[in-house]
């Protein structure tokens, strides 16, 4: 049975200009706001590193995986990413210098490259449907004027409102999952209506390669390394 990946160059390029606008705007981020730019060098850090951790955990639960002798081990270096990363940050900010508005800043800065890299992803790649691609250029947009309000914001509201950045950044996190789940899944002409296609947008980004057959079947294929 013969296959095809699902890989266009339109993919690459928007990485790589994903890329390229990442280190351009996180050298501004370093200009502007300095202290920032310092602690950076080490949440972002831990925070990939949590996310690596949780990651390891569902990869070890995973019903695809079962049967795998190295589960067990998945799991417990998943936990013990997550207890340090945890531990880590939370020592890191009880530090004078990490204000509530700095917090805020670290926060903002990588959910802007989220909408950034969402309206590249929606500009260059043609092979998403439209109504996707409009969806996520709008909430692109709106993820970075929060993002933007958020940096500001003590030339706009008082420090009170931390938990109001706190809120809107979240939720505007959300949205770009979700949008992003949609947008993927609409290469392969899938909705975001039921769980398992939700399912399917985690094996997209993850390390499994989806194919299509002669049939029009989906398949996945897991990406496996030799030593």
């Amino acid at each position: 049975m013969s296959t095809y990946l699902l890989i266009n160059k339109e993919k690459i390029r928007a990485d790589s200009y994903i890329l390229g606008f990442m280190v351009s705007f996180y050298l501004i981020f370093l200009l502007i706001f300095q202290i920032e730019g310092i602690f950076s060098i080490i949440a972002y850090p831990l925070i990939a590193l949590l996310a690596q951790g949780v990651l390891k955990i569902i990869s070890s639960v995973n019903k695809r995986n079962r049967g795998r002798r190295n589960n067990i081990n998945q799991f417990l270096m998943g936990m013990f990413y997550v207890i340090i990363a945890i531990l880590l940050l939370g020592y890191f900010i009880t530090f004078p210098n990490i204000t509530s508005q700095r917090i805020i800043n670290l926060i903002a800065f990588p959910i802007f490259i989220v909408g950034i890299a969402g309206i590249l992803k929606c500009i260059i790649i043609k092979v998403y449907s439209l109504k996707s691609r409009i969806i996520n250029t709008i909430i692109g947009g709106i993820t970075i004027e929060l993002s933007i309000m958020a940096f500001f914001s003590p030339f706009i509201l008082p420090e009170s409102f931390f938990l109001f950045h706190i809120i809107n950044l979240s939720i505007s996190l959300i949205f770009n999952i979700l949008g992003r789940a949609a947008l993927y899944l609409s290469e392969f002409g899938l909705k975001l209506i039921s769980f398992r296609n939700f399912k399917i947008f985690f094996y997209i980004i993850s390390d499994y390669l989806l194919q299509v057959d002669n049939n029009g079947n989906l398949i996945l294929d897991k990406i496996e390394f030799e030593d």
